[in-house]
């Protein structure tokens, strides 16, 4: 079978891999969707806590197939079966980690859908313990993720959005899906005042895709019983939790994957956001492609493309 296979370099290279062979309660099926994440990035180059075996493997750790039934599941990052990937006409996965894919969804949007929707809603949600009417500042929601989680922090009732990001074109978008104020980072000298203005007081729930000084300052701006919830590093590998203000707000600043939820919450939250995403009430852009050119992929941002790269296996 053709498939997008890292075979010791940094880039995948589109070429032939073994056919996958079902065994111990795993399913082959057929791949008709996978997206390119970072996530991807990091595993493919061996960053990752998730490892992948020694010798050429299939890139990609989420997607979406086509069951024996003929319909639409998705399989998340703990579903398949290494050497094999997303990224290939078929693949290896252990069914207990997949669920549905509602009708209604084109399968390029479902498999967008998947870490970048999960990474926002469940943040939020499962592990932010978003209550109504709070306060929710996103860091990095010029990022899919970020975006996602500004459109449904208000969907979900929160009572100000606060979106701050560094690409100015970005953050004037989050307004428009939900964004009561935005902070742009690149401009901004003192962060922690400018997210104390933008959020018009204290802050109730932090979502962080950047970590590193920005994540810092919203520390300083928590509400009591604040939260923290980190997510992504592209700003700074960690922060320092300072003991006197954690313990006057007594604040949470915690870890987050979306894979650690429960799989029935996975399936529900992935519901709503195909709901979402089919009305046209979730930022999302998508550059659809072919297998075959997953290179053209795997640069697209350092080209400047801020679009989620789809890759679709079937001719």
């Amino acid at each position: 079978m053709h498939a997008a296979v890292m075979q010791g370099g940094e880039r995948p290279v589109y070429a032939t891999f073994s056919e996958p062979k079902a065994t111990d309660g795993s399913l082959v099926v057929t791949v008709r969707a996978a997206a390119l994440t970072g996530f991807d990035r990091a595993v493919a180059r061996r960053i990752h806590y998730f490892t992948m075996p020694e010798g050429p493997f299939v890139l990609g750790k989420e997607g979406v197939a086509e069951s024996s039934d003929g319909g639409r599941i998705y399989f998340n990052v703990e579903a398949l079966i290494p050497p094999f990937g997303s990224m290939a006409e078929r693949t290896l996965i252990d069914p207990r980690f997949t669920f549905p894919v509602p009708d209604g969804v084109a399968d390029d949007t479902a498999a967008a859908l998947g870490n970048a929707g999960l990474a926002a809603w469940l943040a939020l949600t499962w592990r932010g313990r978003l209550r109504a009417g709070e306060t929710v500042l996103i860091l990095g929601a010029t990022g899919v993720s970020g975006a996602i989680a500004v459109a449904a922090a208000k969907r979900l009732g929160a009572g100000r959005v606060v979106a701050a990001g560094r690409n100015r074109a970005a953050l004037e978008r989050a307004k428009r899906f939900g964004a009561d104020a935005t902070v742009e980072l690149a401009a901004t000298t003192d962060l922690a005042n400018a997210y104390r203005e933008a959020a018009v007081g204290p802050v109730d729930l932090v979502i962080d895709y950047l970590c590193g000084a920005p994540a810092e300052a919203a520390l300083a701006v928590l509400a009591l019983h604040g939260r923290v919830v980190l997510i992504g590093t592209s700003a700074g590998t960690g922060i320092t939790v300072l003991g006197t203000p954690a313990r006057r707000t007594c604040a949470d600043v915690m870890g987050f994957a979306y894979y650690h939820a429960p799989i029935e919450v996975q399936a529900k939250a992935y519901a709503e956001l195909c709901r979402l995403a089919a009305a046209g009430d979730l930022p999302l852009d998508i550059a659809t492609r072919p297998l075959a050119d997953v290179a053209a992929a795997w640069d697209a941002p350092a080209a400047g493309s801020r679009q989620r790269q789809v890759l679709m296996p079937a001719p």
